[in-house]
């Protein structure tokens, strides 16, 4: 009896000590230039999101066999400088008016980049 007593009450110690133990925390400064940056790349993405939600762009993706929607979802496994990429792209196109050369380009960039993903 004295044996599992004592075996008991060191196993209160034991989990009082570890349950009492201070927790560790971290904590380190960010630059602006970082902040700036993760900001830009989800705009980038918003960017792309929209423009695959455009009524001209969801046309010419359902004409070469893309769902819409699966290709917005892919803009989120896209890598940083491809988002970067298209963004810049979509930048560079006319205001208004039909798809250019330009935007069909891109649609296809996005279609080969699903296409590659499956």
């Amino acid at each position: 009896m004295k044996t599992s007593l004592m075996g008991y009450m060191g196993s209160v110690a034991l989990a009082t000590c570890l349950a009492l133990q201070p927790m560790q925390a971290s904590a380190e400064m960010i630059s602006t230039q970082d902040v700036a940056t993760v900001q830009k790349i989800q705009a980038d993405r918003e960017k792309v999101r929209s423009f695959l939600d455009r009524a001209a762009v969801k046309e010419k993706l359902q004409a070469m066999g893309v769902q819409a929607a699966f290709a917005k979802n892919r803009v989120d496994v896209l890598s940083d400088s491809e988002v970067e990429l298209l963004a810049q792209r979509i930048d560079s196109l006319p205001a208004g008016g039909s798809l250019s050369s330009t935007d069909i380009i891109i649609i296809l960039l996005v279609a080969i980049l699903v296409a590659v993903a499956v």
